[in-house]
């Protein structure tokens, strides 16, 4: 695939294609090192550990995790001990979701499993080109969003 080309209607050249091949290595990477916790629920346990107790509702948003995948999800971290979910009392359609002492512990590990990870991209591709791909997949998460 050459620099700057247009897609011609070879898988090779398709960046869907590319894409997904790169979130599959960047995948691997990451259960090497956290076989037990997905990228979605460690970004889960990260929000709730920056930001406090949430309702599932922005705590999907924030995350960037669908209604119909972040209930199973949060249902099994709940199971696990690493976050609890109760009835907000003020409004009792919302469930506030919160991070239990054991899912603290539990995203200080993902931190460094996720660091480990971005190091081994950045030895991969080099500090500069992980800015400008970091740059250019957040423009693109960002503008998925508002279509």
């Amino acid at each position: 695939m050459t620099s700057g080309a247009r897609y011609d209607g070879t898988l090779e050249d398709g960046m869907a294609h590319q894409l997904r091949r790169a979130s599959q290595a960047v995948n691997a990477s990451w259960q090497l090192r956290s076989g037990d916790l997905t990228p979605p629920q460690f970004a889960v346990l990260q929000i709730l550990d920056e930001r406090g107790s949430l309702d599932q509702k922005t705590l999907g948003a924030l995350a960037a995790v669908d209604r119909s995948t972040l209930t199973p999800l949060l249902d099994r971290l709940v199971a696990r001990g690493l976050v609890t979910k109760n009835t907000d009392p003020d409004n009792r359609r919302r469930q506030l979701i919160a991070l239990t002492p054991a899912g603290r512990e539990r995203t200080a590990l993902g931190r460094e499993q996720a660091q480990e990870t971005s190091r081994w991209i950045e030895e991969l591709l080099g500090p500069d080109r992980l800015a400008t791909l970091t740059l250019l997949l957040r423009e693109l998460g960002d503008a998925g969003r508002e279509q």
